[in-house]
């Protein structure tokens, strides 16, 4: 069986040798190909247990303690007995102080600590969400309408800072309106059409009743 030495594992992964013997004197992460038998025998540790020795080196780099990681380990020990080494066998994450089981539900991550699921946040999807949401709903778009049995392009775009819907005319300089919500705006911009024909005389100030924006 393959097996790896404190001093290799020292030397190759840059833990120290009396941190690898505390490690097994105090059950943390012991060999499991060669145990120690007494002054100068020489541990072997499996592949396996290499990984469990660098989940722990870097739990501590990153602040968790050996109580937090003894703790953690018991947890993984009781819920998964099939595992010979848990922490080689399953997904953790951490902030420094606390240590989370990743779980086959993206929603849920498992507080090892406290042995209880918690819900994770997914901060980064729902940033790409918002950015999208965002861009879509203040990137100017157009609608072509019918007013007065003629055609015109309206440029609509919602105000990001008031939330109000802006529409301008691209046949009519200066024409446009706004609105609370879009079927206002296609309300408040049919009548900024028709007032603005009515003006240059192009249609009849009667006609005025029956304007609306019809969509086309």
């Amino acid at each position: 069986m393959e097996g790896f030495g404190s001093r290799f594992i020292g030397a190759t992964f840059g833990m120290p040798v009396s941190a690898l013997h505390y490690w097994d004197k105090t059950g943390l992460v012991k060999p499991s190909v060669r145990p120690a038998a007494g002054r100068g025998s020489r541990r072997l540790y499996s592949f396996r247990d290499l990984v469990q020795l660098l989940v722990v080196s870097r739990l501590r780099d990153m602040g968790v303690s050996l109580q937090r990681i003894r703790k953690c380990l018991a947890f993984l020990r009781k819920r998964f007995p099939d595992l010979e080494a848990p922490l080689a066998g399953v997904s953790l994450v951490t902030d420094g102080e606390n240590v989370f089981l990743l779980t086959d539900n993206p929603d849920k991550v498992l507080d090892t600590l406290r042995e209880q699921f918690v819900w994770s946040v997914p901060i980064a999807a729902w940033l790409r969400s918002a950015r999208e949401t965002v861009e879509t709903a203040t990137c100017p778009r157009t609608e072509r309408v019918v007013v007065d049995g003629r055609r015109f392009t309206v440029t609509i775009q919602q105000d990001p800072e008031d939330g109000w819907w802006v529409g301008l005319v691209k046949e009519l300089p200066g024409c446009g309106s706004q609105g609370g919500t879009l079927e206002e705006l296609r309300e408040m911009v049919a009548d900024a059409i028709h007032e603005y024909l009515v003006a240059r005389g192009d249609v009849a100030a009667h006609a005025q009743e029956g304007a609306e924006a019809v969509p086309v």
